[in-house]
């Protein structure tokens, strides 16, 4: 049958309905965790309909659907879920690798992001979301500045996100140039409606493939009053929290200092916490602070691949056997998620010094079925299963780094070999965005090259700001 060719999925565009993925190997995430071999699935409008046995299923559905797609040598995965992202940053890669949490956070990034306008925010986004998608990433909770602009990008390219805009009571120009903090509410309370603006302007778009939460900056330029208002407006507005936790070792020192506890105690004894509440790296977490995310039925996002880059490990296996739910965020600069899932089982064994564990399967459950149990959405996505939305990511497994190809290393080929130049296709919502490798929902070139020129901006306006600090002049 003669394949139509697939739109962004926006109003107007010509929509694939149904489409047979046949021959296929399927890892299911189901609750049993199955993975199905020579089987296939159907996906009619944003659906899946159905997955079994590929003789049976091409005889009911290959006359009438509207792609049939050769799956041999592929392997279907749930869309993986990015739980923690800045896609804004974009602009700073290259400049804030090489310092440490600290100086990244407040110094090269916040004076990049600084110098950047609504377009700038809006064109690194847009090239953040094409990166995320051509590495299998169908779902992003993702902050940075003029939140309205980068829900635009999230709009235009077919991602499913859950934006938020950080907000704080510290005054950061303070804490950045002496060192001390300075709280104010009434800062505080601004930012909060910023951010409230934002999910009342873009929670529940796109037919509910836009999200919003509500993320307060970290524990410690937010006080727990603060941490009340935030939490009774998210109560009100229907929608989860989030918030950077532990993320550098003064955050710890500055709660107990200022709020006479650690962060966990200090958020739980707020009423932060809950089972839609995400903290993101968890670096610095002590015993007292795991429990309280284990007694709220919290999530985390581990964020493995940024935080190596800077010498920073965090206690996953630690919060698992406590019964947090993790799931796995690329944050700044990043945005390859086989390359976060490879370097969370590596880190992983670092830190316990065990090659044993995390087995892969654990791995890909932090990639999928739980970011979506972070987010509130493992009902609708985060597995492959009759019924639920068709996230989709297909895996070219005809590789030379997937050889041999049995079905014992399905999951091991994956954790430890796979590479974002495999994901052949992937599909949010059952509308295919990313197609033989090229993103198909826009002009890639186009993004790429806006993106570029407003970096070279940026990174010019910033870099006379710095000298003038050091310069005075």
């Amino acid at each position: 049958m003669k394949e139509r060719a697939f739109g962004n999925g926006r109003e107007g565009d010509d929509v694939i309905m149904g489409v047979l993925f046949d021959n296929a190997t399927i890892v299911t995430m189901n609750a049993d965790r199955d993975i199905l071999h020579d089987a296939a699935m159907y996906v009619d409008e944003d659906r899946i309909i159905e997955i079994g046995d590929a003789r049976e299923l091409k005889e009911k559905y290959a006359a009438t659907a509207d792609r049939v797609i050769d799956a041999k040598d592929k392997v279907l995965f749930p869309g993986f879920i990015n739980t923690h992202s800045h896609s804004v940053a974009l602009s700073c890669r290259g400049r804030a690798e090489d310092v440490s949490n600290w100086d990244a956070i407040w110094g090269v990034m916040g004076s990049i992001r600084d110098n950047m306008t609504g377009d700038d925010c809006y064109v690194s986004s847009r090239l953040a979301y094409v990166e995320m998608l051509k590495s299998g990433i169908t779902t992003v909770a993702d902050s940075g500045a003029h939140m309205l602009r980068v829900g635009e990008a999230a709009i235009e390219t077919g991602i499913r996100a859950f934006l938020h805009q950080g907000f704080r009571d510290a005054d950061i120009a303070v804490l950045r140039d002496e060192g001390r903090y300075e709280y104010a509410m009434e800062r505080g309370m601004r930012g909060l409606q910023e951010a409230v603006d934002l999910v009342e302007s873009m929670h529940g778009r796109e037919d509910g493939r836009i999200r919003c939460l509500l993320g307060p900056q970290t524990i410690d330029t937010v006080s727990p009053e603060l941490l009340r208002a935030t939490r009774k407006e998210a109560d009100r507005l229907g929608v989860g929290v989030t918030i950077h936790l532990s993320q550098n070792e003064k955050e710890p020192k500055q709660s107990l200092e200022a709020w006479g506890d650690l962060p966990g105690p200090v958020m739980e004894k707020a009423g932060f916490l809950g089972p839609d509440f995400i903290g993101a790296h968890a670096i610095f977490l002590e015993d007292a602070d795991i429990a309280a995310l284990a007694r709220n039925g919290c999530s985390i996002s581990h964020n493995p691949q940024i935080n190596a880059k800077r010498a920073h490990i965090a206690p996953v296996s630690d919060m698992i056997e406590a019964g947090i739910n993790v799931g796995l965020g690329s944050d700044n600069m990043f945005y390859d998620m086989l390359e976060v899932i490879k370097t969370a089982g590596i880190v992983w064994r670092l830190r316990v010094k065990d090659p044993t564990v995390p087995d892969p399967a654990t791995v890909v459950e932090m990639a999928t079925i739980n970011g979506a149990r972070a987010l509130g959405i493992d009902d609708v996505v985060g597995s492959l299963e009759e019924g639920k939305v068709a996230d989709v990511v297909m895996v070219n497994y005809a590789r030379a780094r997937y050889t041999p190809r049995v079905r014992e290393n399905v999951l091991s080929n994956l954790v430890h070999f796979g590479a974002a130049d495999d994901v052949a296709l992937t599909m949010v919502g059952g509308r295919v965005l990313v197609d033989d490798h090229r993103f198909v929902g826009g002009n890639e070139q186009t993004i790429l090259e806006e993106a570029q020129q407003s970096g070279t901006e940026v990174w010019a306006r910033a870099k006379a700001e710095w000298q003038q600090r050091m310069t005075g002049k």
